[in-house]
This record gives C-alpha cells, structure tokens and sequence, in this order.
C-alpha cells in the first residue's frame, strides 16, 4: 500500500503544489486589527481540500467570536484500527515590513528549490502534509491503515485563546489513540526531528508614567525625568552580565536536564559560524544568554528573555519634547516545570521595584502559553522515527524546542496522555514569522512521504 502511495504523490506532485499556493494566497492573518473574512476563507478552502482527499466528514467549525476551524474524519479503517488526532493550523502572522519581502508575501514565488510566501511552511505545508498522504492512500485504490480526526485551528497565531471553548464544544470530535502535530521544526534541511519538549510563555505589559502631558525638552529638560529612560533602566536590570535573568527566585523550579538528555545534547552537531549565519547576526554580534550552557540548553532547557515590543514615540513625528508615557512588553520563555502563574508575579513584582525618580509603574499581564514536555520512549515514538527515516532517507534527531504551542498540553490532557507526536518543516533558514519566510520543497516532499509511511507503521502497534 505505501508503495502506491508514494507514487500517487509523485504523479500528483504539480497538483499538491498547486494546492499548497491556493492556500498561501489567502491573507488570513489571525491578529486584531486585520479582516477576518480571510481566515473563514482559509478554512473553508481548506474543507474542500479535505473532502476531495477523501476524508467522509469535513466542515467549519464556527464559534461566536472566535476564528474558524477546519474539522474532518475518515473513519474508514474500521474501530480494530487506531485514530490519529492530526493537528495544523491555517492562520499566519502579519507579514511585517513588507517592503523586505523579496516578492509579495501572498503571491507563492519559487526560488532555488524553496517556496517563499506567508504562511508556507508555518502552518499551511504542515497542513498539506496530511491532506496529501491522505489522499495517497484514498485515492489510489486503498484503504487507509488508520483513522483520523484532523483539526486545523485559525487561532494558533494569537495564542489559541479560544481553545478551551473548542475543546467544551467538540469533545467527542477529538477522541483518538495518538496526536499527531504538524507545527514544529526539522533540526536543519534535509535533517527531520522529533520535538519531544516545547517552552511555554509569560508576558507583562509594563507602562511607565512620569507627566500629565508631553514637553518641551528644552524648557524642561534636565530636571524633569524621561519615562522612557526610566523604562530603559528598568528593562536593563532584568539580565545580569552573565546573560542570567536577574529577578530573584525565577530559577528556583528550573530543573537540570538529565545525565540521559544531556547526553543527546551534547551528540547534535552544531557549528557557531553556520547558527550566526541562519540567525542573521550582524558581523561582530556575539552569542548571549547564560555563558556556562551550551547553545541548544538555552534554546530550549533554559529560560529566555525578550523585549516583544516597545513604544514611546514616532520616529515619522518625532519632535523635541519628552514624552509623558513609555511602555513595553516583556516576554519570558519559561520551561517545564516552571509555574506559568508564579513567574508572571515574579515578573511583575521585579517590574514595579524600586522605581527610578518614582516614576508610576504599572503592569498588566498578557495571556501566556504554557509548556509542555513528554518522554519520547515507546512503540509510537519508535514508529514515528522509522517513518521519518523511510521519508527522509536519514536518522532523525530528537530535539526540544523554543517555541511555544498552546494546543499540546490541553490536547494532551483532555486525551488522557497519549503519545503525542511533534513534527514539522521549518529549518533554520525558513524565516517563519519574519519577512521572506520560505518553504524547502525538497523536505515538503520527504514529508509527505513521511506521513504515509507513519501512518503504516502506527496502525502495525
């Protein structure tokens, strides 16, 4: 059966694309502020890719106030066979600056083997993947090995702040025997990974206030504090010069990666040039965080700190005035067993410490995302690992992850605890929620391949 799936895919490659650029042409940007209308559209595309990869059940799922769902099922294999919770999602981030996009972000372009446009390969090629294998097995004559449930969010973007009311609603949609997540990173092109552990989020929005009005910088300056400095000596005291976050008591339920993960760390290859490169640092930029942890631990074992955003003034008005307002998100990857709540305290507390010139601080959390890790040892895990050697042609590598994803824990959960199977396309050159974000073609296909052969190997446990 595989073996004629894999040809469907070949003879049905153009098609597949074609499919994949249908989807990439729709603006369906989850954010506040952008039409929604695109997202319906995206998933009611979608839909209709399900239904004619064969899946019997397809609809959008609507709920008031919240982004649309794509829902299918096939059930065919028969209740002997075990059901495959797939998951992707169909919403992208705002294109950014888009007068750094080499060709425009919702017109699929093709340049030396990868295919650049928003949302290529976060989320829409993720969600490709399965539509294709599923139609490989349908629609060359065979029955499928396993069931599926496929649930392609439109939220994921802007936290999948309405999951909790998907998951009230449509409880029964979702029962399954295994997740399988379409939505995280290879460990480099042509290289496919295993994720078996994702950071989660906290976020605090901090602003600072100094005067009733904006003024005159000249008439005032000297004497009268400046918000935004103030800001600047608040957000400076969050790191020390050893690239720790320095709000006391942040690491106390940091656990150390055992001797067994540590082992697998230290096993990936990595090479500082190459990583500086796929960054993008500028020439001269060194390498930050913690300096006794090695580049993946605080990529993915360690908690991280970033500056999100920050806003005075207008660089287009700017005028000779000190301005009566600065604000900033704070944003701070925290890892398992880390408590999302405590953290978000700690923060806010640090935040609003001893203010300079006491200036009135204030601060108010954002929705965070909390993290998730499992044990990648098992039939399934052994399963998945066979099939992404099949597809790629190469050992797979286990790897955690920087990101977040709200979906998998909850997921997780509510199932019960079972296996739960994070794959996905991006590469260190992919540039997913930067401008330019591209797809490896080459990889596009090895996972596709993949998916037919995971599909084989988990209906065999």
């Amino acid at each position: 059966m595989t073996n004629q799936a894999i040809t469907y895919t070949e003879q049905q490659w153009v098609s597949i694309l074609e499919d994949l650029k249908t989807l990439i042409r729709i603006p369906s940007i989850s954010a506040d502020g952008f039409d929604p209308a695109p997202v319906t559209a995206c998933a009611q595309a979608i839909v209709h890719m399900m239904k004619q990869a064969g899946l019997t059940e397809a609809e959008v799922i609507k709920i008031e106030g919240v982004h649309a769902y794509a829902y299918g099922s096939y059930l065919g294999a028969g209740p002997n066979a075990p059901t495959l919770l797939l998951y992707g999602h169909h919403d992208v981030q705002p294109v950014g600056r888009e007068h750094l996009w080499v060709s425009p972000p919702f017109d699929p372009t093709i340049r030396q083997g990868r295919l650049y446009g928003r949302g290529s390969v976060d989320d829409k090629a993720g969600v490709m993947v399965h539509l294709a294998a599923i139609a490989a097995y349908l629609k060359s004559g065979n029955k499928c090995p396993v069931n599926f449930k496929f649930i392609v969010e439109g939220e994921e973007e802007i936290g999948s702040n309405h999951l909790h009311l998907f998951l009230e609603r449509y409880r029964d949609k979702i029962q399954a025997d295994y997740i399988v997540l379409t939505d995280t990173s290879n460990f480099d092109t042509g290289i496919p990974a295993l994720t078996y552990q994702l950071r989660g989020i906290v976020a605090t929005d901090i602003t600072v206030s100094t005067l009733r009005q904006p003024v005159h910088s000249g008439m005032w300056g000297g004497p009268t504090p400046d918000p935004v400095l103030a800001l600047c000596q608040i957000l400076a005291r969050l790191q020390n010069k050893d690239g720790q976050i320095a709000i006391p008591g942040l690491y106390d339920d940091v656990d150390e990666p055992p001797n067994q993960v540590k082992t697998r760390l230290q096993a990936l290859p990595f090479n500082e040039a190459q990583f500086k490169q796929q960054a993008g640092f500028l020439e001269g930029v060194q390498l930050a965080g913690e300096s006794k942890y090695s580049v993946y631990e605080k990529l993915w074992m360690r908690p991280a700190l970033s500056i999100n955003a920050i806003e005075a003034s207008s660089m287009k008005n700017v005028s000779n005035q000190i301005v009566d307002v600065a604000r900033a998100r704070v944003g701070i990857r925290i890892v398992p067993s880390q408590d999302e709540e405590r953290i978000t305290q700690l923060l806010e507390s640090f935040l609003k410490q001893n203010p300079p010139y006491g200036v009135h601080v204030d601060t108010k959390p954002a929705r965070g995302t909390p993290w998730w890790k499992t044990n990648p040892q098992g039939p399934a895990f052994d399963a998945a690992l066979r099939a992404m050697e099949k597809g790629y042609g190469v050992s797979p590598v286990l790897v955690g992850c920087g990101g977040s994803i709200g979906f998998v824990q909850p997921f997780s959960d509510i199932l019960g605890g079972v296996p739960a199977l994070l794959i996905g396309l991006e590469d260190p050159q992919c540039n997913a929620h930067s401008e330019n974000e591209s797809l490896d073609l080459g990889d596009f296909k090895k996972a596709i391949h993949s998916a037919i052969f995971l599909y084989e190997e988990l209906s065999k446990i």
